[in-house]
């Protein structure tokens, strides 16, 4: 269904009776009605493909889900620090009146890494950790196994969460519903029922970088061992209270309590991890949040707020160091880095396996967007959504084909 305008945007309002049938938008500011650019955003979608034609055919968003089979999404638009759009797209499952919301809950993957980033950080500042120290100091249940590799160079936390900490592992695989889940220590030493192998260092930490969600479980250890709470109390207490991020959560499996849960799909957009729904991610640190689009967007505008000191979650110092590319690495203490000055930009991606998020903040200007899909072809709209919103909201960052795919 293309959007009909400005006028027509109240009337989405009723459409919930027949979003079996249509496409469901569910509003979050009525004062962004008003905003021309939002209809001409929703209308803006090119595919990755075409982008260098002259004239590429531009779609409806409505239409760019149903051409990826994606049954829900949910995303937020930043300017100037501020929300200006926030809307839910289409059904939490397929085929059912279920319309997501700015306040469904979406697996958001490996866009985890950037909240426990963000908890690491906050550690560092109290002076629980610090960034430079060899960790096998702060771990007591579990020790970095010795090697050749680490002789010399000890594994330190700023090289953890900048990927060149010399671990393995990329990342890891969903659990069904009904399979037995591994604790920490199970995932550390490859032991069942985690099934990948142990976690260990293979190159010189500092030397290079090479992505790790081992080395990032490894991270969330080093808190709970030296706080002696759980993760999920630590990223309450440190992450989501402070900053109002009040439906997100590392509970895995999630309960179906939370309620306004987006389900998974496949790549057909049918419905998968049956019967309960969705899928279960035990790495937390690594790919284990539960989040919504409106709290990922206070998260990512308390970074601009921070980095532009008009906040103080972090000091200034703390703020400037996550957002600085570390010693041969791409990202700096959590964030992937692009562009330069006025258009240096953080973002990172997520992708488990029925489930793709983006994330993006423009450090400088105060611009970024949040998107948040539960179909496994996700990433593609999420390329098409990010690269609509910097044409039509006339982001000066040029970067269409630099940004990394979500991990």
């Amino acid at each position: 269904m293309l959007l009909l305008g400005v006028a027509m945007l109240s009337i989405k309002r009723i459409l919930v009776a027949i979003c079996v049938l249509l496409p469901c938008v569910a509003m979050a500011d009525e004062s962004s009605i008003h905003d021309p650019r939002i209809v001409a955003f929703e209308r803006a979608l090119i595919d990755l493909y075409k982008r260098s034609d002259n004239d590429p055919k531009r779609w409806g968003i409505e239409q760019r889900m149903a051409h990826y089979n994606i049954p829900g999404m949910a995303l937020a638009i930043i300017e100037n620090n501020q929300v200006i759009w926030a809307a839910g797209y289409g059904n939490r499952m397929a085929k059912s009146a279920t319309p997501v919301d700015t306040s469904t809950l979406f697996s958001v993957g490996s866009v985890s890494k950037m909240v426990n980033a963000a908890l690491i950080l906050k550690l560092v500042e109290e002076g629980t950790l610090a960034l430079n120290r060899d960790v096998n100091r702060y771990l007591t249940s579990w020790q970095i196994p010795p090697s050749r590799h680490t002789r010399k160079n000890k594994v330190t936390l700023s090289q953890i969460l900048s990927h060149t900490a010399g671990f393995n592992v990329h990342g890891f695989a969903d659990f069904m519903p009904g399979q037995e889940l591994p604790s920490i220590i199970d995932t550390l030493n490859g032991d069942y029922p985690a099934r990948h192998g142990r976690v260990r260092v293979v190159f010189t930490p500092g030397s290079e970088m090479d992505y790790s969600g081992g080395g990032i479980q490894v991270s969330q250890l080093i808190a709970t061992d030296m706080k002696k709470q759980t993760y999920e109390q630590l990223a309450q207490s440190y992450v989501f209270q402070p900053l109002g991020m009040s439906r997100s959560t590392f509970q895995n499996p999630l309960p179906a309590t939370m309620g306004n849960i987006a389900n998974a799909h496949d790549d057909d957009g049918e419905p998968s991890a049956k019967p309960r729904g969705w899928e279960a991610m035990p790495e937390m640190a690594a790919s284990g949040l539960w989040t919504t689009a409106d709290d990922l967007a206070k998260f990512v505008i308390a970074l601009l707020d921070t980095y532009q000191a008009k906040s103080d979650y972090y000091s200034q110092a703390t703020i400037q160091q996550m957002m600085r590319r570390q010693p041969n690495s791409w990202y700096g203490l959590g964030p992937r880095l692009n562009g330069s000055g006025e258009s240096l930009v953080f973002h990172h991606g997520g992708a488990n396996q029925s489930y793709r998020a983006w994330i993006e903040g423009h450090l400088n200007t105060g611009n970024g967007i949040v998107i948040l899909t539960n179909g496994t072809n996700g990433h593609l709209l999420n390329r098409e959504l990010r690269n609509a919103a910097e044409d039509i909201f006339g982001w000066a960052v040029n970067a269409k084909s630099g940004l990394a795919e979500p991990d």
